[in-house]
């Protein structure tokens, strides 16, 4: 830098000589010269301190940082211009031969022309009504061309306006320099992106058993279960992604007017909080943002940040060029932040009691597991039924599912039947032989003869008789050597004495049977397979038959229907049955002897 005394004899000798040019070239409008000081300075007021490299702030000044920061001092009445209307105009050294618009040397004629720059003094005080900032009595020279000397010196004119052209004679010059500081640097940018959603699960829950019903005469039973739990692919919502903006400014004086937006590469636009007009200090300043997307992508997404910033001269005068500065975050990855209903408790309550499954958190079957139950005490067939249900509970809302399964579990039908040996022996023999009789003709006899196995029993038989008939019958079907003729003789002449000794409009409920054994409808899908009936009596194997081929295929049928259709498969005295069918007539005689023995399953 020049020394203050040196840089001002120089430029003073290069006004004095382009002033000595001019005055030799002739014009043919003269105006007073002009009269009092022309000088430049700094105005600290508006642009702060320290742009004066050599000289006094606010009053004369030769040196400066910048040339935005050159002012024509309007200071005191004694250092000014005479009263009169004047223009001014930068010129490059050189450049007084000619301070008019269109001289080549005319600095400030690129931006604005002569009556822009047009001012009058009065008393020392300055008017002027251009668009050049006005303040404090001072005018600032830019804008202005760069000067082509290579110090960077520059010439000021300020000139009578008299007429117009001007005479260099009718100006006075200041030579000043400018020493500007170097270009500002650009902003940078960097960011990050975190993609995250929320998602919601819906469950569903299924049960199955082995079996549904069982009709067993004694004993327990156990079912085994199994328990499966799906889980929905996920809703997703409140998709977005977030982050952080950094702008980092490596300049040491803040940037004004700064702008960041961001944007995803689908067109989405995010909000960056606090992005607009900002003014960004030396360093990082970082801004949050958010953008909310309405699906996840389906492809790669990526984030594009982009600061944008005006042309401005800073602090220290250096010039900031209008620019931006950008930055792409790429492949942003999505995580579910939020996970609603995700896993779910798995529990199953049983007869009141509750057994924890399992806590899974995905689709999931259960090992199957059992209950055991016993078989209905004596009834009348009755069935006792059970309700196993699973239920789910969802770990965030606590939302509930259940599925149940009912089994059911069937004894015998316990009708107030009896088997053979009990119509053979005295029980049976006394019922019989105390029944009513009309015309010494017991009233069973009638009954009895209308099926066919029974007419071997004569249509005049006393109680007595008829007594007497069923002992000997049902010996024969009891009999070790019996034939399946005789069995099913001695089993059906015994079915027929408990539908009509248990039915109050036939022989009266001799039996005290609980309902009458006729209306009791037998299950025929399922009979048990008798053995022991030698004695007349009999014992449940735990083997079963189905026994629907012995009676026209029916599942079922009333012991009185059942009797009429097996009694119809008999010839008269019940010497052959079924044709000679002995698949048929084994059925059928494990059929009775059920229902004999009260180990037959009512229909339910």
């Amino acid at each position: 830098m020049l020394a203050k005394r040196t840089s001002i004899s120089i430029l003073t000798v290069l006004a004095l000589a382009g002033a000595m040019l001019a005055w030799a070239v002739p014009f043919a409008n003269a105006a007073p010269p002009v009269t009092g000081a022309a000088f430049t300075t700094t105005n600290t007021a508006v642009d702060g301190t320290g742009h004066c490299q050599n000289g006094n702030e606010d009053v004369n000044c030769n040196i400066y940082d910048g040339k935005q920061y050159v002012w024509m001092n309007g200071g005191p009445s004694t250092a000014y211009v005479g009263d009169g209307s004047y223009f001014f105009a930068v010129l490059a050294p050189g450049g007084q031969a000619d301070p008019n618009d269109g001289s080549p040397k005319n600095l400030s004629d690129d931006f604005d022309a002569y009556t822009n720059r047009t001012f009058q003094v009065t008393g020392g005080v300055v008017s002027y009504s251009g668009t050049h900032t006005f303040a404090n009595n001072k005018i600032r020279l830019a804008s202005y061309a760069d000067t082509p000397n290579p110090g960077g010196v520059y010439i000021m004119a300020i000139c009578s306006l008299g007429n117009y052209p001007v005479t260099p004679s009718s100006c006075k010059y200041d030579a000043f320099k400018v020493e500007e500081a170097p270009p500002a640097q650009s902003l940078t940018v960097t960011k990050d992106a975190v993609g995250t959603y929320d998602s919601a699960y819906t469950w569903g829950i299924t049960k199955d058993v082995d079996r549904t019903q069982v009709d067993q005469v004694s004993g327990d039973v156990t079912f085994t279960y199994s328990v499966a739990v799906t889980k929905s692919a996920p809703a997703i919502s409140n998709i977005k992604v977030t982050g952080t903006i950094s702008v980092f400014n490596p300049n040491e004086d803040p940037v004004s007017n700064v702008d960041v937006t961001d944007q995803l590469s689908d067109g989405t636009v995010c909000t960056v909080t606090g992005g607009n007009d900002q003014t960004v200090p030396q360093g990082e300043t970082d801004f949050p943002y958010s953008c909310s997307l309405s699906s996840l992508p389906q492809g790669d997404l990526n984030n594009t940040v982009t600061a944008t910033w005006p042309e401005q001269f800073l602090d220290d005068g250096s010039l900031l060029s209008a620019s931006n500065a950008n930055f792409t975050f790429n492949k942003i990855v999505f995580t579910a932040q939020q996970v609603t209903d995700g896993c779910v408790t798995v529990t199953d309550t049983f007869n009141g009691s509750t057994t924890t499954l399992g806590y899974v958190c995905e689709s999931t079957s259960f090992a199957t597991y059992t209950h055991t139950v016993p078989v209905p005490p004596f009834g009348y067939g009755e069935c006792s039924s059970y309700t196993n249900t699973a239920t789910f509970t969802t770990n965030t809302t606590h939302t509930t599912g259940s599925a149940s399964r009912t089994v059911k579990v069937c004894g015998a039908a316990k009708t107030g039947a009896h088997h053979m040996a009990y119509w053979k022996n005295s029980g049976g023999q006394g019922i019989i032989k105390s029944s009513p009789q009309t015309g010494g003709v017991c009233n069973a006899t009638g009954w009895l003869r209308q099926y066919a196995p029974f007419q071997g029993l004569a249509s005049s038989a006393s109680c007595a008789t008829a007594a007497a008939y069923v002992s000997s019958t049902e010996k024969a079907g009891s009999a070790a050597a019996a034939t399946n003729n005789a069995r099913l003789t001695g089993q059906s002449l015994a079915t027929a004495l408990n539908v009509y000794y248990s039915s109050p409009l036939l022989g009266g409920n001799m039996l005290n049977a609980k309902k009458p054994v006729g209306n009791a409808v037998i299950y025929l899908l399922k009979v048990c397979q008798m053995t022991d009936l030698t004695t007349g009596a009999g014992t449940c194997s735990g083997s079963y038959v189905d026994a629907s081929p012995a009676f026209g295929g029916a599942a079922s049928l009333s012991v009185s229907q059942l009797l009429t259709y097996v009694t119809g498969q008999s010839n008269a005295g019940g010497s052959l049955w079924y044709g000679g069918n002995s698949s048929l007539q084994l059925l059928a005689k494990h059929t009775l002897a059920a229902i004999n023995n009260q180990k037959a399953f009512r229909a339910i």
